[in-house]
C-alpha cells in the first residue's frame, strides 16, 4: 500500500477541519491550510463529500466542515478512498492474477500483514489524530 499525495491531503483536510470543528473554512483558506493549489484541493474535498466525510455548502455563510464525529472517520475510511490499489501485492485485490496463490508461502504471510494493516488502521481515528495534532502544536508553541 501506497499513500499517495491526494490521500496525504485528504488526511491534512480532515485533521485541519477537525482542529476547527465549529468553523467552516473556504476552499482558499483549507488549500492554504494544506499548502495545496485549490483547484487540486477542490478535487480532493470532492471525493470526501463524496464520501461523507465532509460537506461543502456554497454561498455567503458557506464553507467545508466535517460532515461526521471524528471518532467515526478512521484512516481506513480515508485510504479506502485512494484511486490505487489498496494492498501490499496485487495477488491480495485479484488471487486469479497469480495462478500460484494457492500454494504461494509469500501470500498467506502478506495477506495476515494486510489484515493486521487494515485493523490498524481502523483503530486510528481522526479524533487521536486531532489530539495528537494539538499535543504536538502545545509543544511546538511552548518551545517558541
Amino acid at each position: 500500500m501506497f499513500v499517495t499525495r491526494k490521500m496525504d491531503y485528504g488526511l491534512r483536510i480532515l485533521l485541519i477541519l477537525g482542529c476547527r470543528p465549529n468553523e467552516r473554512m473556504t476552499s482558499e483558506a483549507l488549500a492554504e491550510a494544506i499548502d495545496v493549489p485549490r483547484q487540486f484541493t477542490l478535487k480532493i474535498a470532492q471525493t470526501l463529500t463524496k464520501a461523507g466525510l465532509i460537506k461543502a455548502q456554497r454561498g455567503v455563510g458557506g464553507g467545508i466542515q466535517l460532515a461526521r464525529d471524528p471518532k467515526s472517520i478512521t484512516l481506513l475510511d480515508v485510504y479506502s478512498l485512494s484511486d490505487t490499489p489498496r494492498a501490499l501485492n496485487e495477488c491480495l485485490l485479484n488471487p486469479a492474477a497469480c495462478k500460484r496463490t494457492n500454494y504461494c508461502a509469500p501470500h498467506y504471510e502478506l495477506r495476515k500483514i494486510q489484515e493486521r494493516l487494515d485493523e490498524a488502521l481502523k483503530q486510528i481515528t481522526l479524533a487521536t489524530l486531532i489530539r495528537n495534532q494539538s499535543i504536538l502544536d502545545a509543544s511546538r508553541t511552548a518551545s517558541a
